[in-house]
């Protein structure tokens, strides 16, 4: 059975109570209908969120920056793992079976020490001069498994050959100008070749032919330290399987081999993949251990992440990398901003005060009863969006799924909303990008940038303090990204309004949008808490 593929839940940049919550627990309902599904955040939660997750007993969802596609969201090939003393000939038979024809050079950890192809192998081959240093450091098991050779006399540790390796094909006596000491002699069964190889100073004598070696032989070999093995191949054969001995650590390519991290961006590698020959490369992760081998097809193969947008369904106040995803459904209950998508997509836009009341409504579709945690949050999350049902935004439908839900978390709405109040309306300890950043969100008003901040605070000698420092960030933030207008509305439900702080970029713009004469960039605006209802279409309106 082909395993589903993640689906990512997440809702808008600087998230706020009705994005995250909305987001826990749309993902819940997706696995009870037999979905792979995560929530996850744009940014860091607010107080408000924080108390609210504390309260019911949910972890926090984990970031992502971005959504991107990742090495690790891909296919890779998996290969074999070589010993760094493997011997060139089980190498080959191992990289041969594989599809990329490649593989990779590990130690005992599975750190990566270098890669190997069946190309590196067949070369080495055709330099049989330079396999002298190469015999220099073969172990004798890998002699031994390679000619399916017997041991006689020695051991691993008195194997310690010149490098060199010469048959034995002239007479005894015309021997010794060629026999060197240490060297890897290859002969038959004549006895007096045998000894004359000894006597030389060989440090190996490979009987080839299954040849019989007298017990008188086997006797010198061991005073002097000379290794002898037998094999049942013959003399050519056995020249020939010898170089195959050798370990692939020596002809592994190590040195700036092109690595790529797990967690790398496919949109990062792919020119470096394109310009090169190579034909694959291997994948490692923060331990340096390898996971696979990636090659160009994966490039033309990949598969994007699927992705469900909560809260928004504008591509400014989207994950970064969106335009890499796939997305699958948007739920929201805001304008329908800019965002175009590949294929026919579930969206479902609803004039509410919160998506968590859309959320709600959709686990009564399904006749699904949320746990208490999840209806909590939802409960939490519309009183939340709607200031206790004090926004011109909020709608009877707020209210029925709010009740809804209070009951199934046994909650006491008012008590419950006023308890939240006060554990998340203190901004006297917040910085002015804090401050901005609560519940900020950009809009593109008839290609006009627009920036604007939200945030709960019945505190006004906070907001005193802190009026003077919040309003030159504004103004410094406009300046350097370039917006035409910045605002941040401090809404007090007590006070029923909100303050509105601003910087602009054309004098007296937002005067004209809300018919006011403020002098000091800031002003109350007495029944005034929506962002959506009462503050973007008055702009807009303006900026046209």
């Amino acid at each position: 059975m082909t395993k589903k593929p993640l689906i990512y839940i997440f809702g808008h940049k600087n998230p706020d109570t009705d994005s995250i919550c909305s987001a826990i627990a749309y993902a819940e309902l997706k696995k009870l209908l037999g979905h792979q599904a995560k929530p996850i955040r744009l940014g860091k939660i607010n107080k408000e969120t924080e108390f609210v997750l504390n309260y019911f007993g949910l972890p926090v969802p984990d970031y992502l920056p971005t959504i991107r596609t990742q090495i690790s969201d891909l296919d890779i090939d998996q290969v074999e793992h070589l010993s760094p003393q493997l011997s060139l000939r089980t190498a080959w038979d191992k990289i041969k079976s594989t599809n990329i024809k490649v593989a990779a050079v590990v130690d005992e950890n599975k750190k990566l020490q270098g890669i190997v192809t069946l190309s590196d192998i067949t070369s080495r081959f055709m330099d049989i001069l330079s396999n002298t240093e190469a015999l220099k450091v073969t172990p004798l098991k890998n002699i031994l498994k390679t000619l399916s050779a017997q041991l006689l006399v020695g051991s691993e540790e008195q194997f310690k050959p010149s490098g060199r390796a010469l048959i034995a094909a002239m007479t005894p006596d015309g021997m010794a100008p060629f026999i060197e000491p240490g060297d890897i002699v290859l002969v038959g069964n004549r006895k007096d070749s045998q000894l004359k190889s000894i006597e030389a100073g060989a440090n190996c004598l490979i009987i080839t032919c299954a040849g019989h070696v007298n017990a008188d032989v086997l006797g010198e070999a061991e005073s002097n330290d000379c290794v002898i093995l037998r094999t049942s191949y013959d003399t050519y054969t056995v020249a020939l399987l010898l170089n195959q001995s050798i370990p692939v650590e020596i002809v592994m390519a190590k040195d700036k081999l092109a690595v790529f991290h797990i967690n790398d961006y496919i949109d990062e590698i792919k020119d470096e993949m394109l310009q090169s020959r190579h034909r694959a490369y291997p994948v490692v992760d923060n331990n340096n251990e390898i996971q696979g081998f990636i090659t160009r097809y994966h490039l033309i193969s990949k598969k994007d992440k699927q992705v469900i947008l909560i809260d928004h369904n504008e591509a400014s106040q989207s994950i970064d990398g969106l335009e890499q995803a796939q997305i699958l459904e948007i739920i929201d209950h805001h304008r329908i901003g800019g965002i175009i998508t590949g294929s026919p997509i579930y969206f479902k836009n609803e004039a509410v005060g919160s998506t968590a009341t859309i959320i709600a409504g959709l686990y009564l579709d399904f006749k699904i009863k949320p746990a208490a945690s999840i209806a909590g949050i939802l409960c939490a999350a519309i009183i939340s969006d709607t200031m206790h049902f004090k926004s011109p935004t909020s709608t009877g439908k707020d209210r029925y799924m709010a009740d809804k839900m209070a009951q199934i978390a046994q909650l006491d709405l008012d008590k419950f909303s006023r308890e939240m109040l006060d554990n998340s309306s203190s901004i006297k300890s917040m910085s002015p990008e804090e401050i901005l950043n609560y519940d900020f969100k950009e809009f593109f008003l008839n290609k006009h940038k627009v920036g604007i901040g939200q945030i709960t605070s019945s505190n006004t000698e906070e907001l005193n303090a802190v009026r003077e420092s919040l309003l030159h960030y504004l103004h410094k933030l406009l300046e350097k990204q370039d917006y035409h207008v910045l605002m941040m509305i401090v809404s007090d439900p007590r006070r029923e309004g909100s303050e509105i702080l601003f910087a602009e970029k054309e004098k007296g713009l937002v005067n004209k949008a809300f018919n006011t004469d403020s002098a000091e960039n800031s002003m109350f605006l007495e029944g005034v808490i929506s962002r959506k209802k009462q503050i973007v279409p008055f702009l807009n309106t303006v900026l046209q």
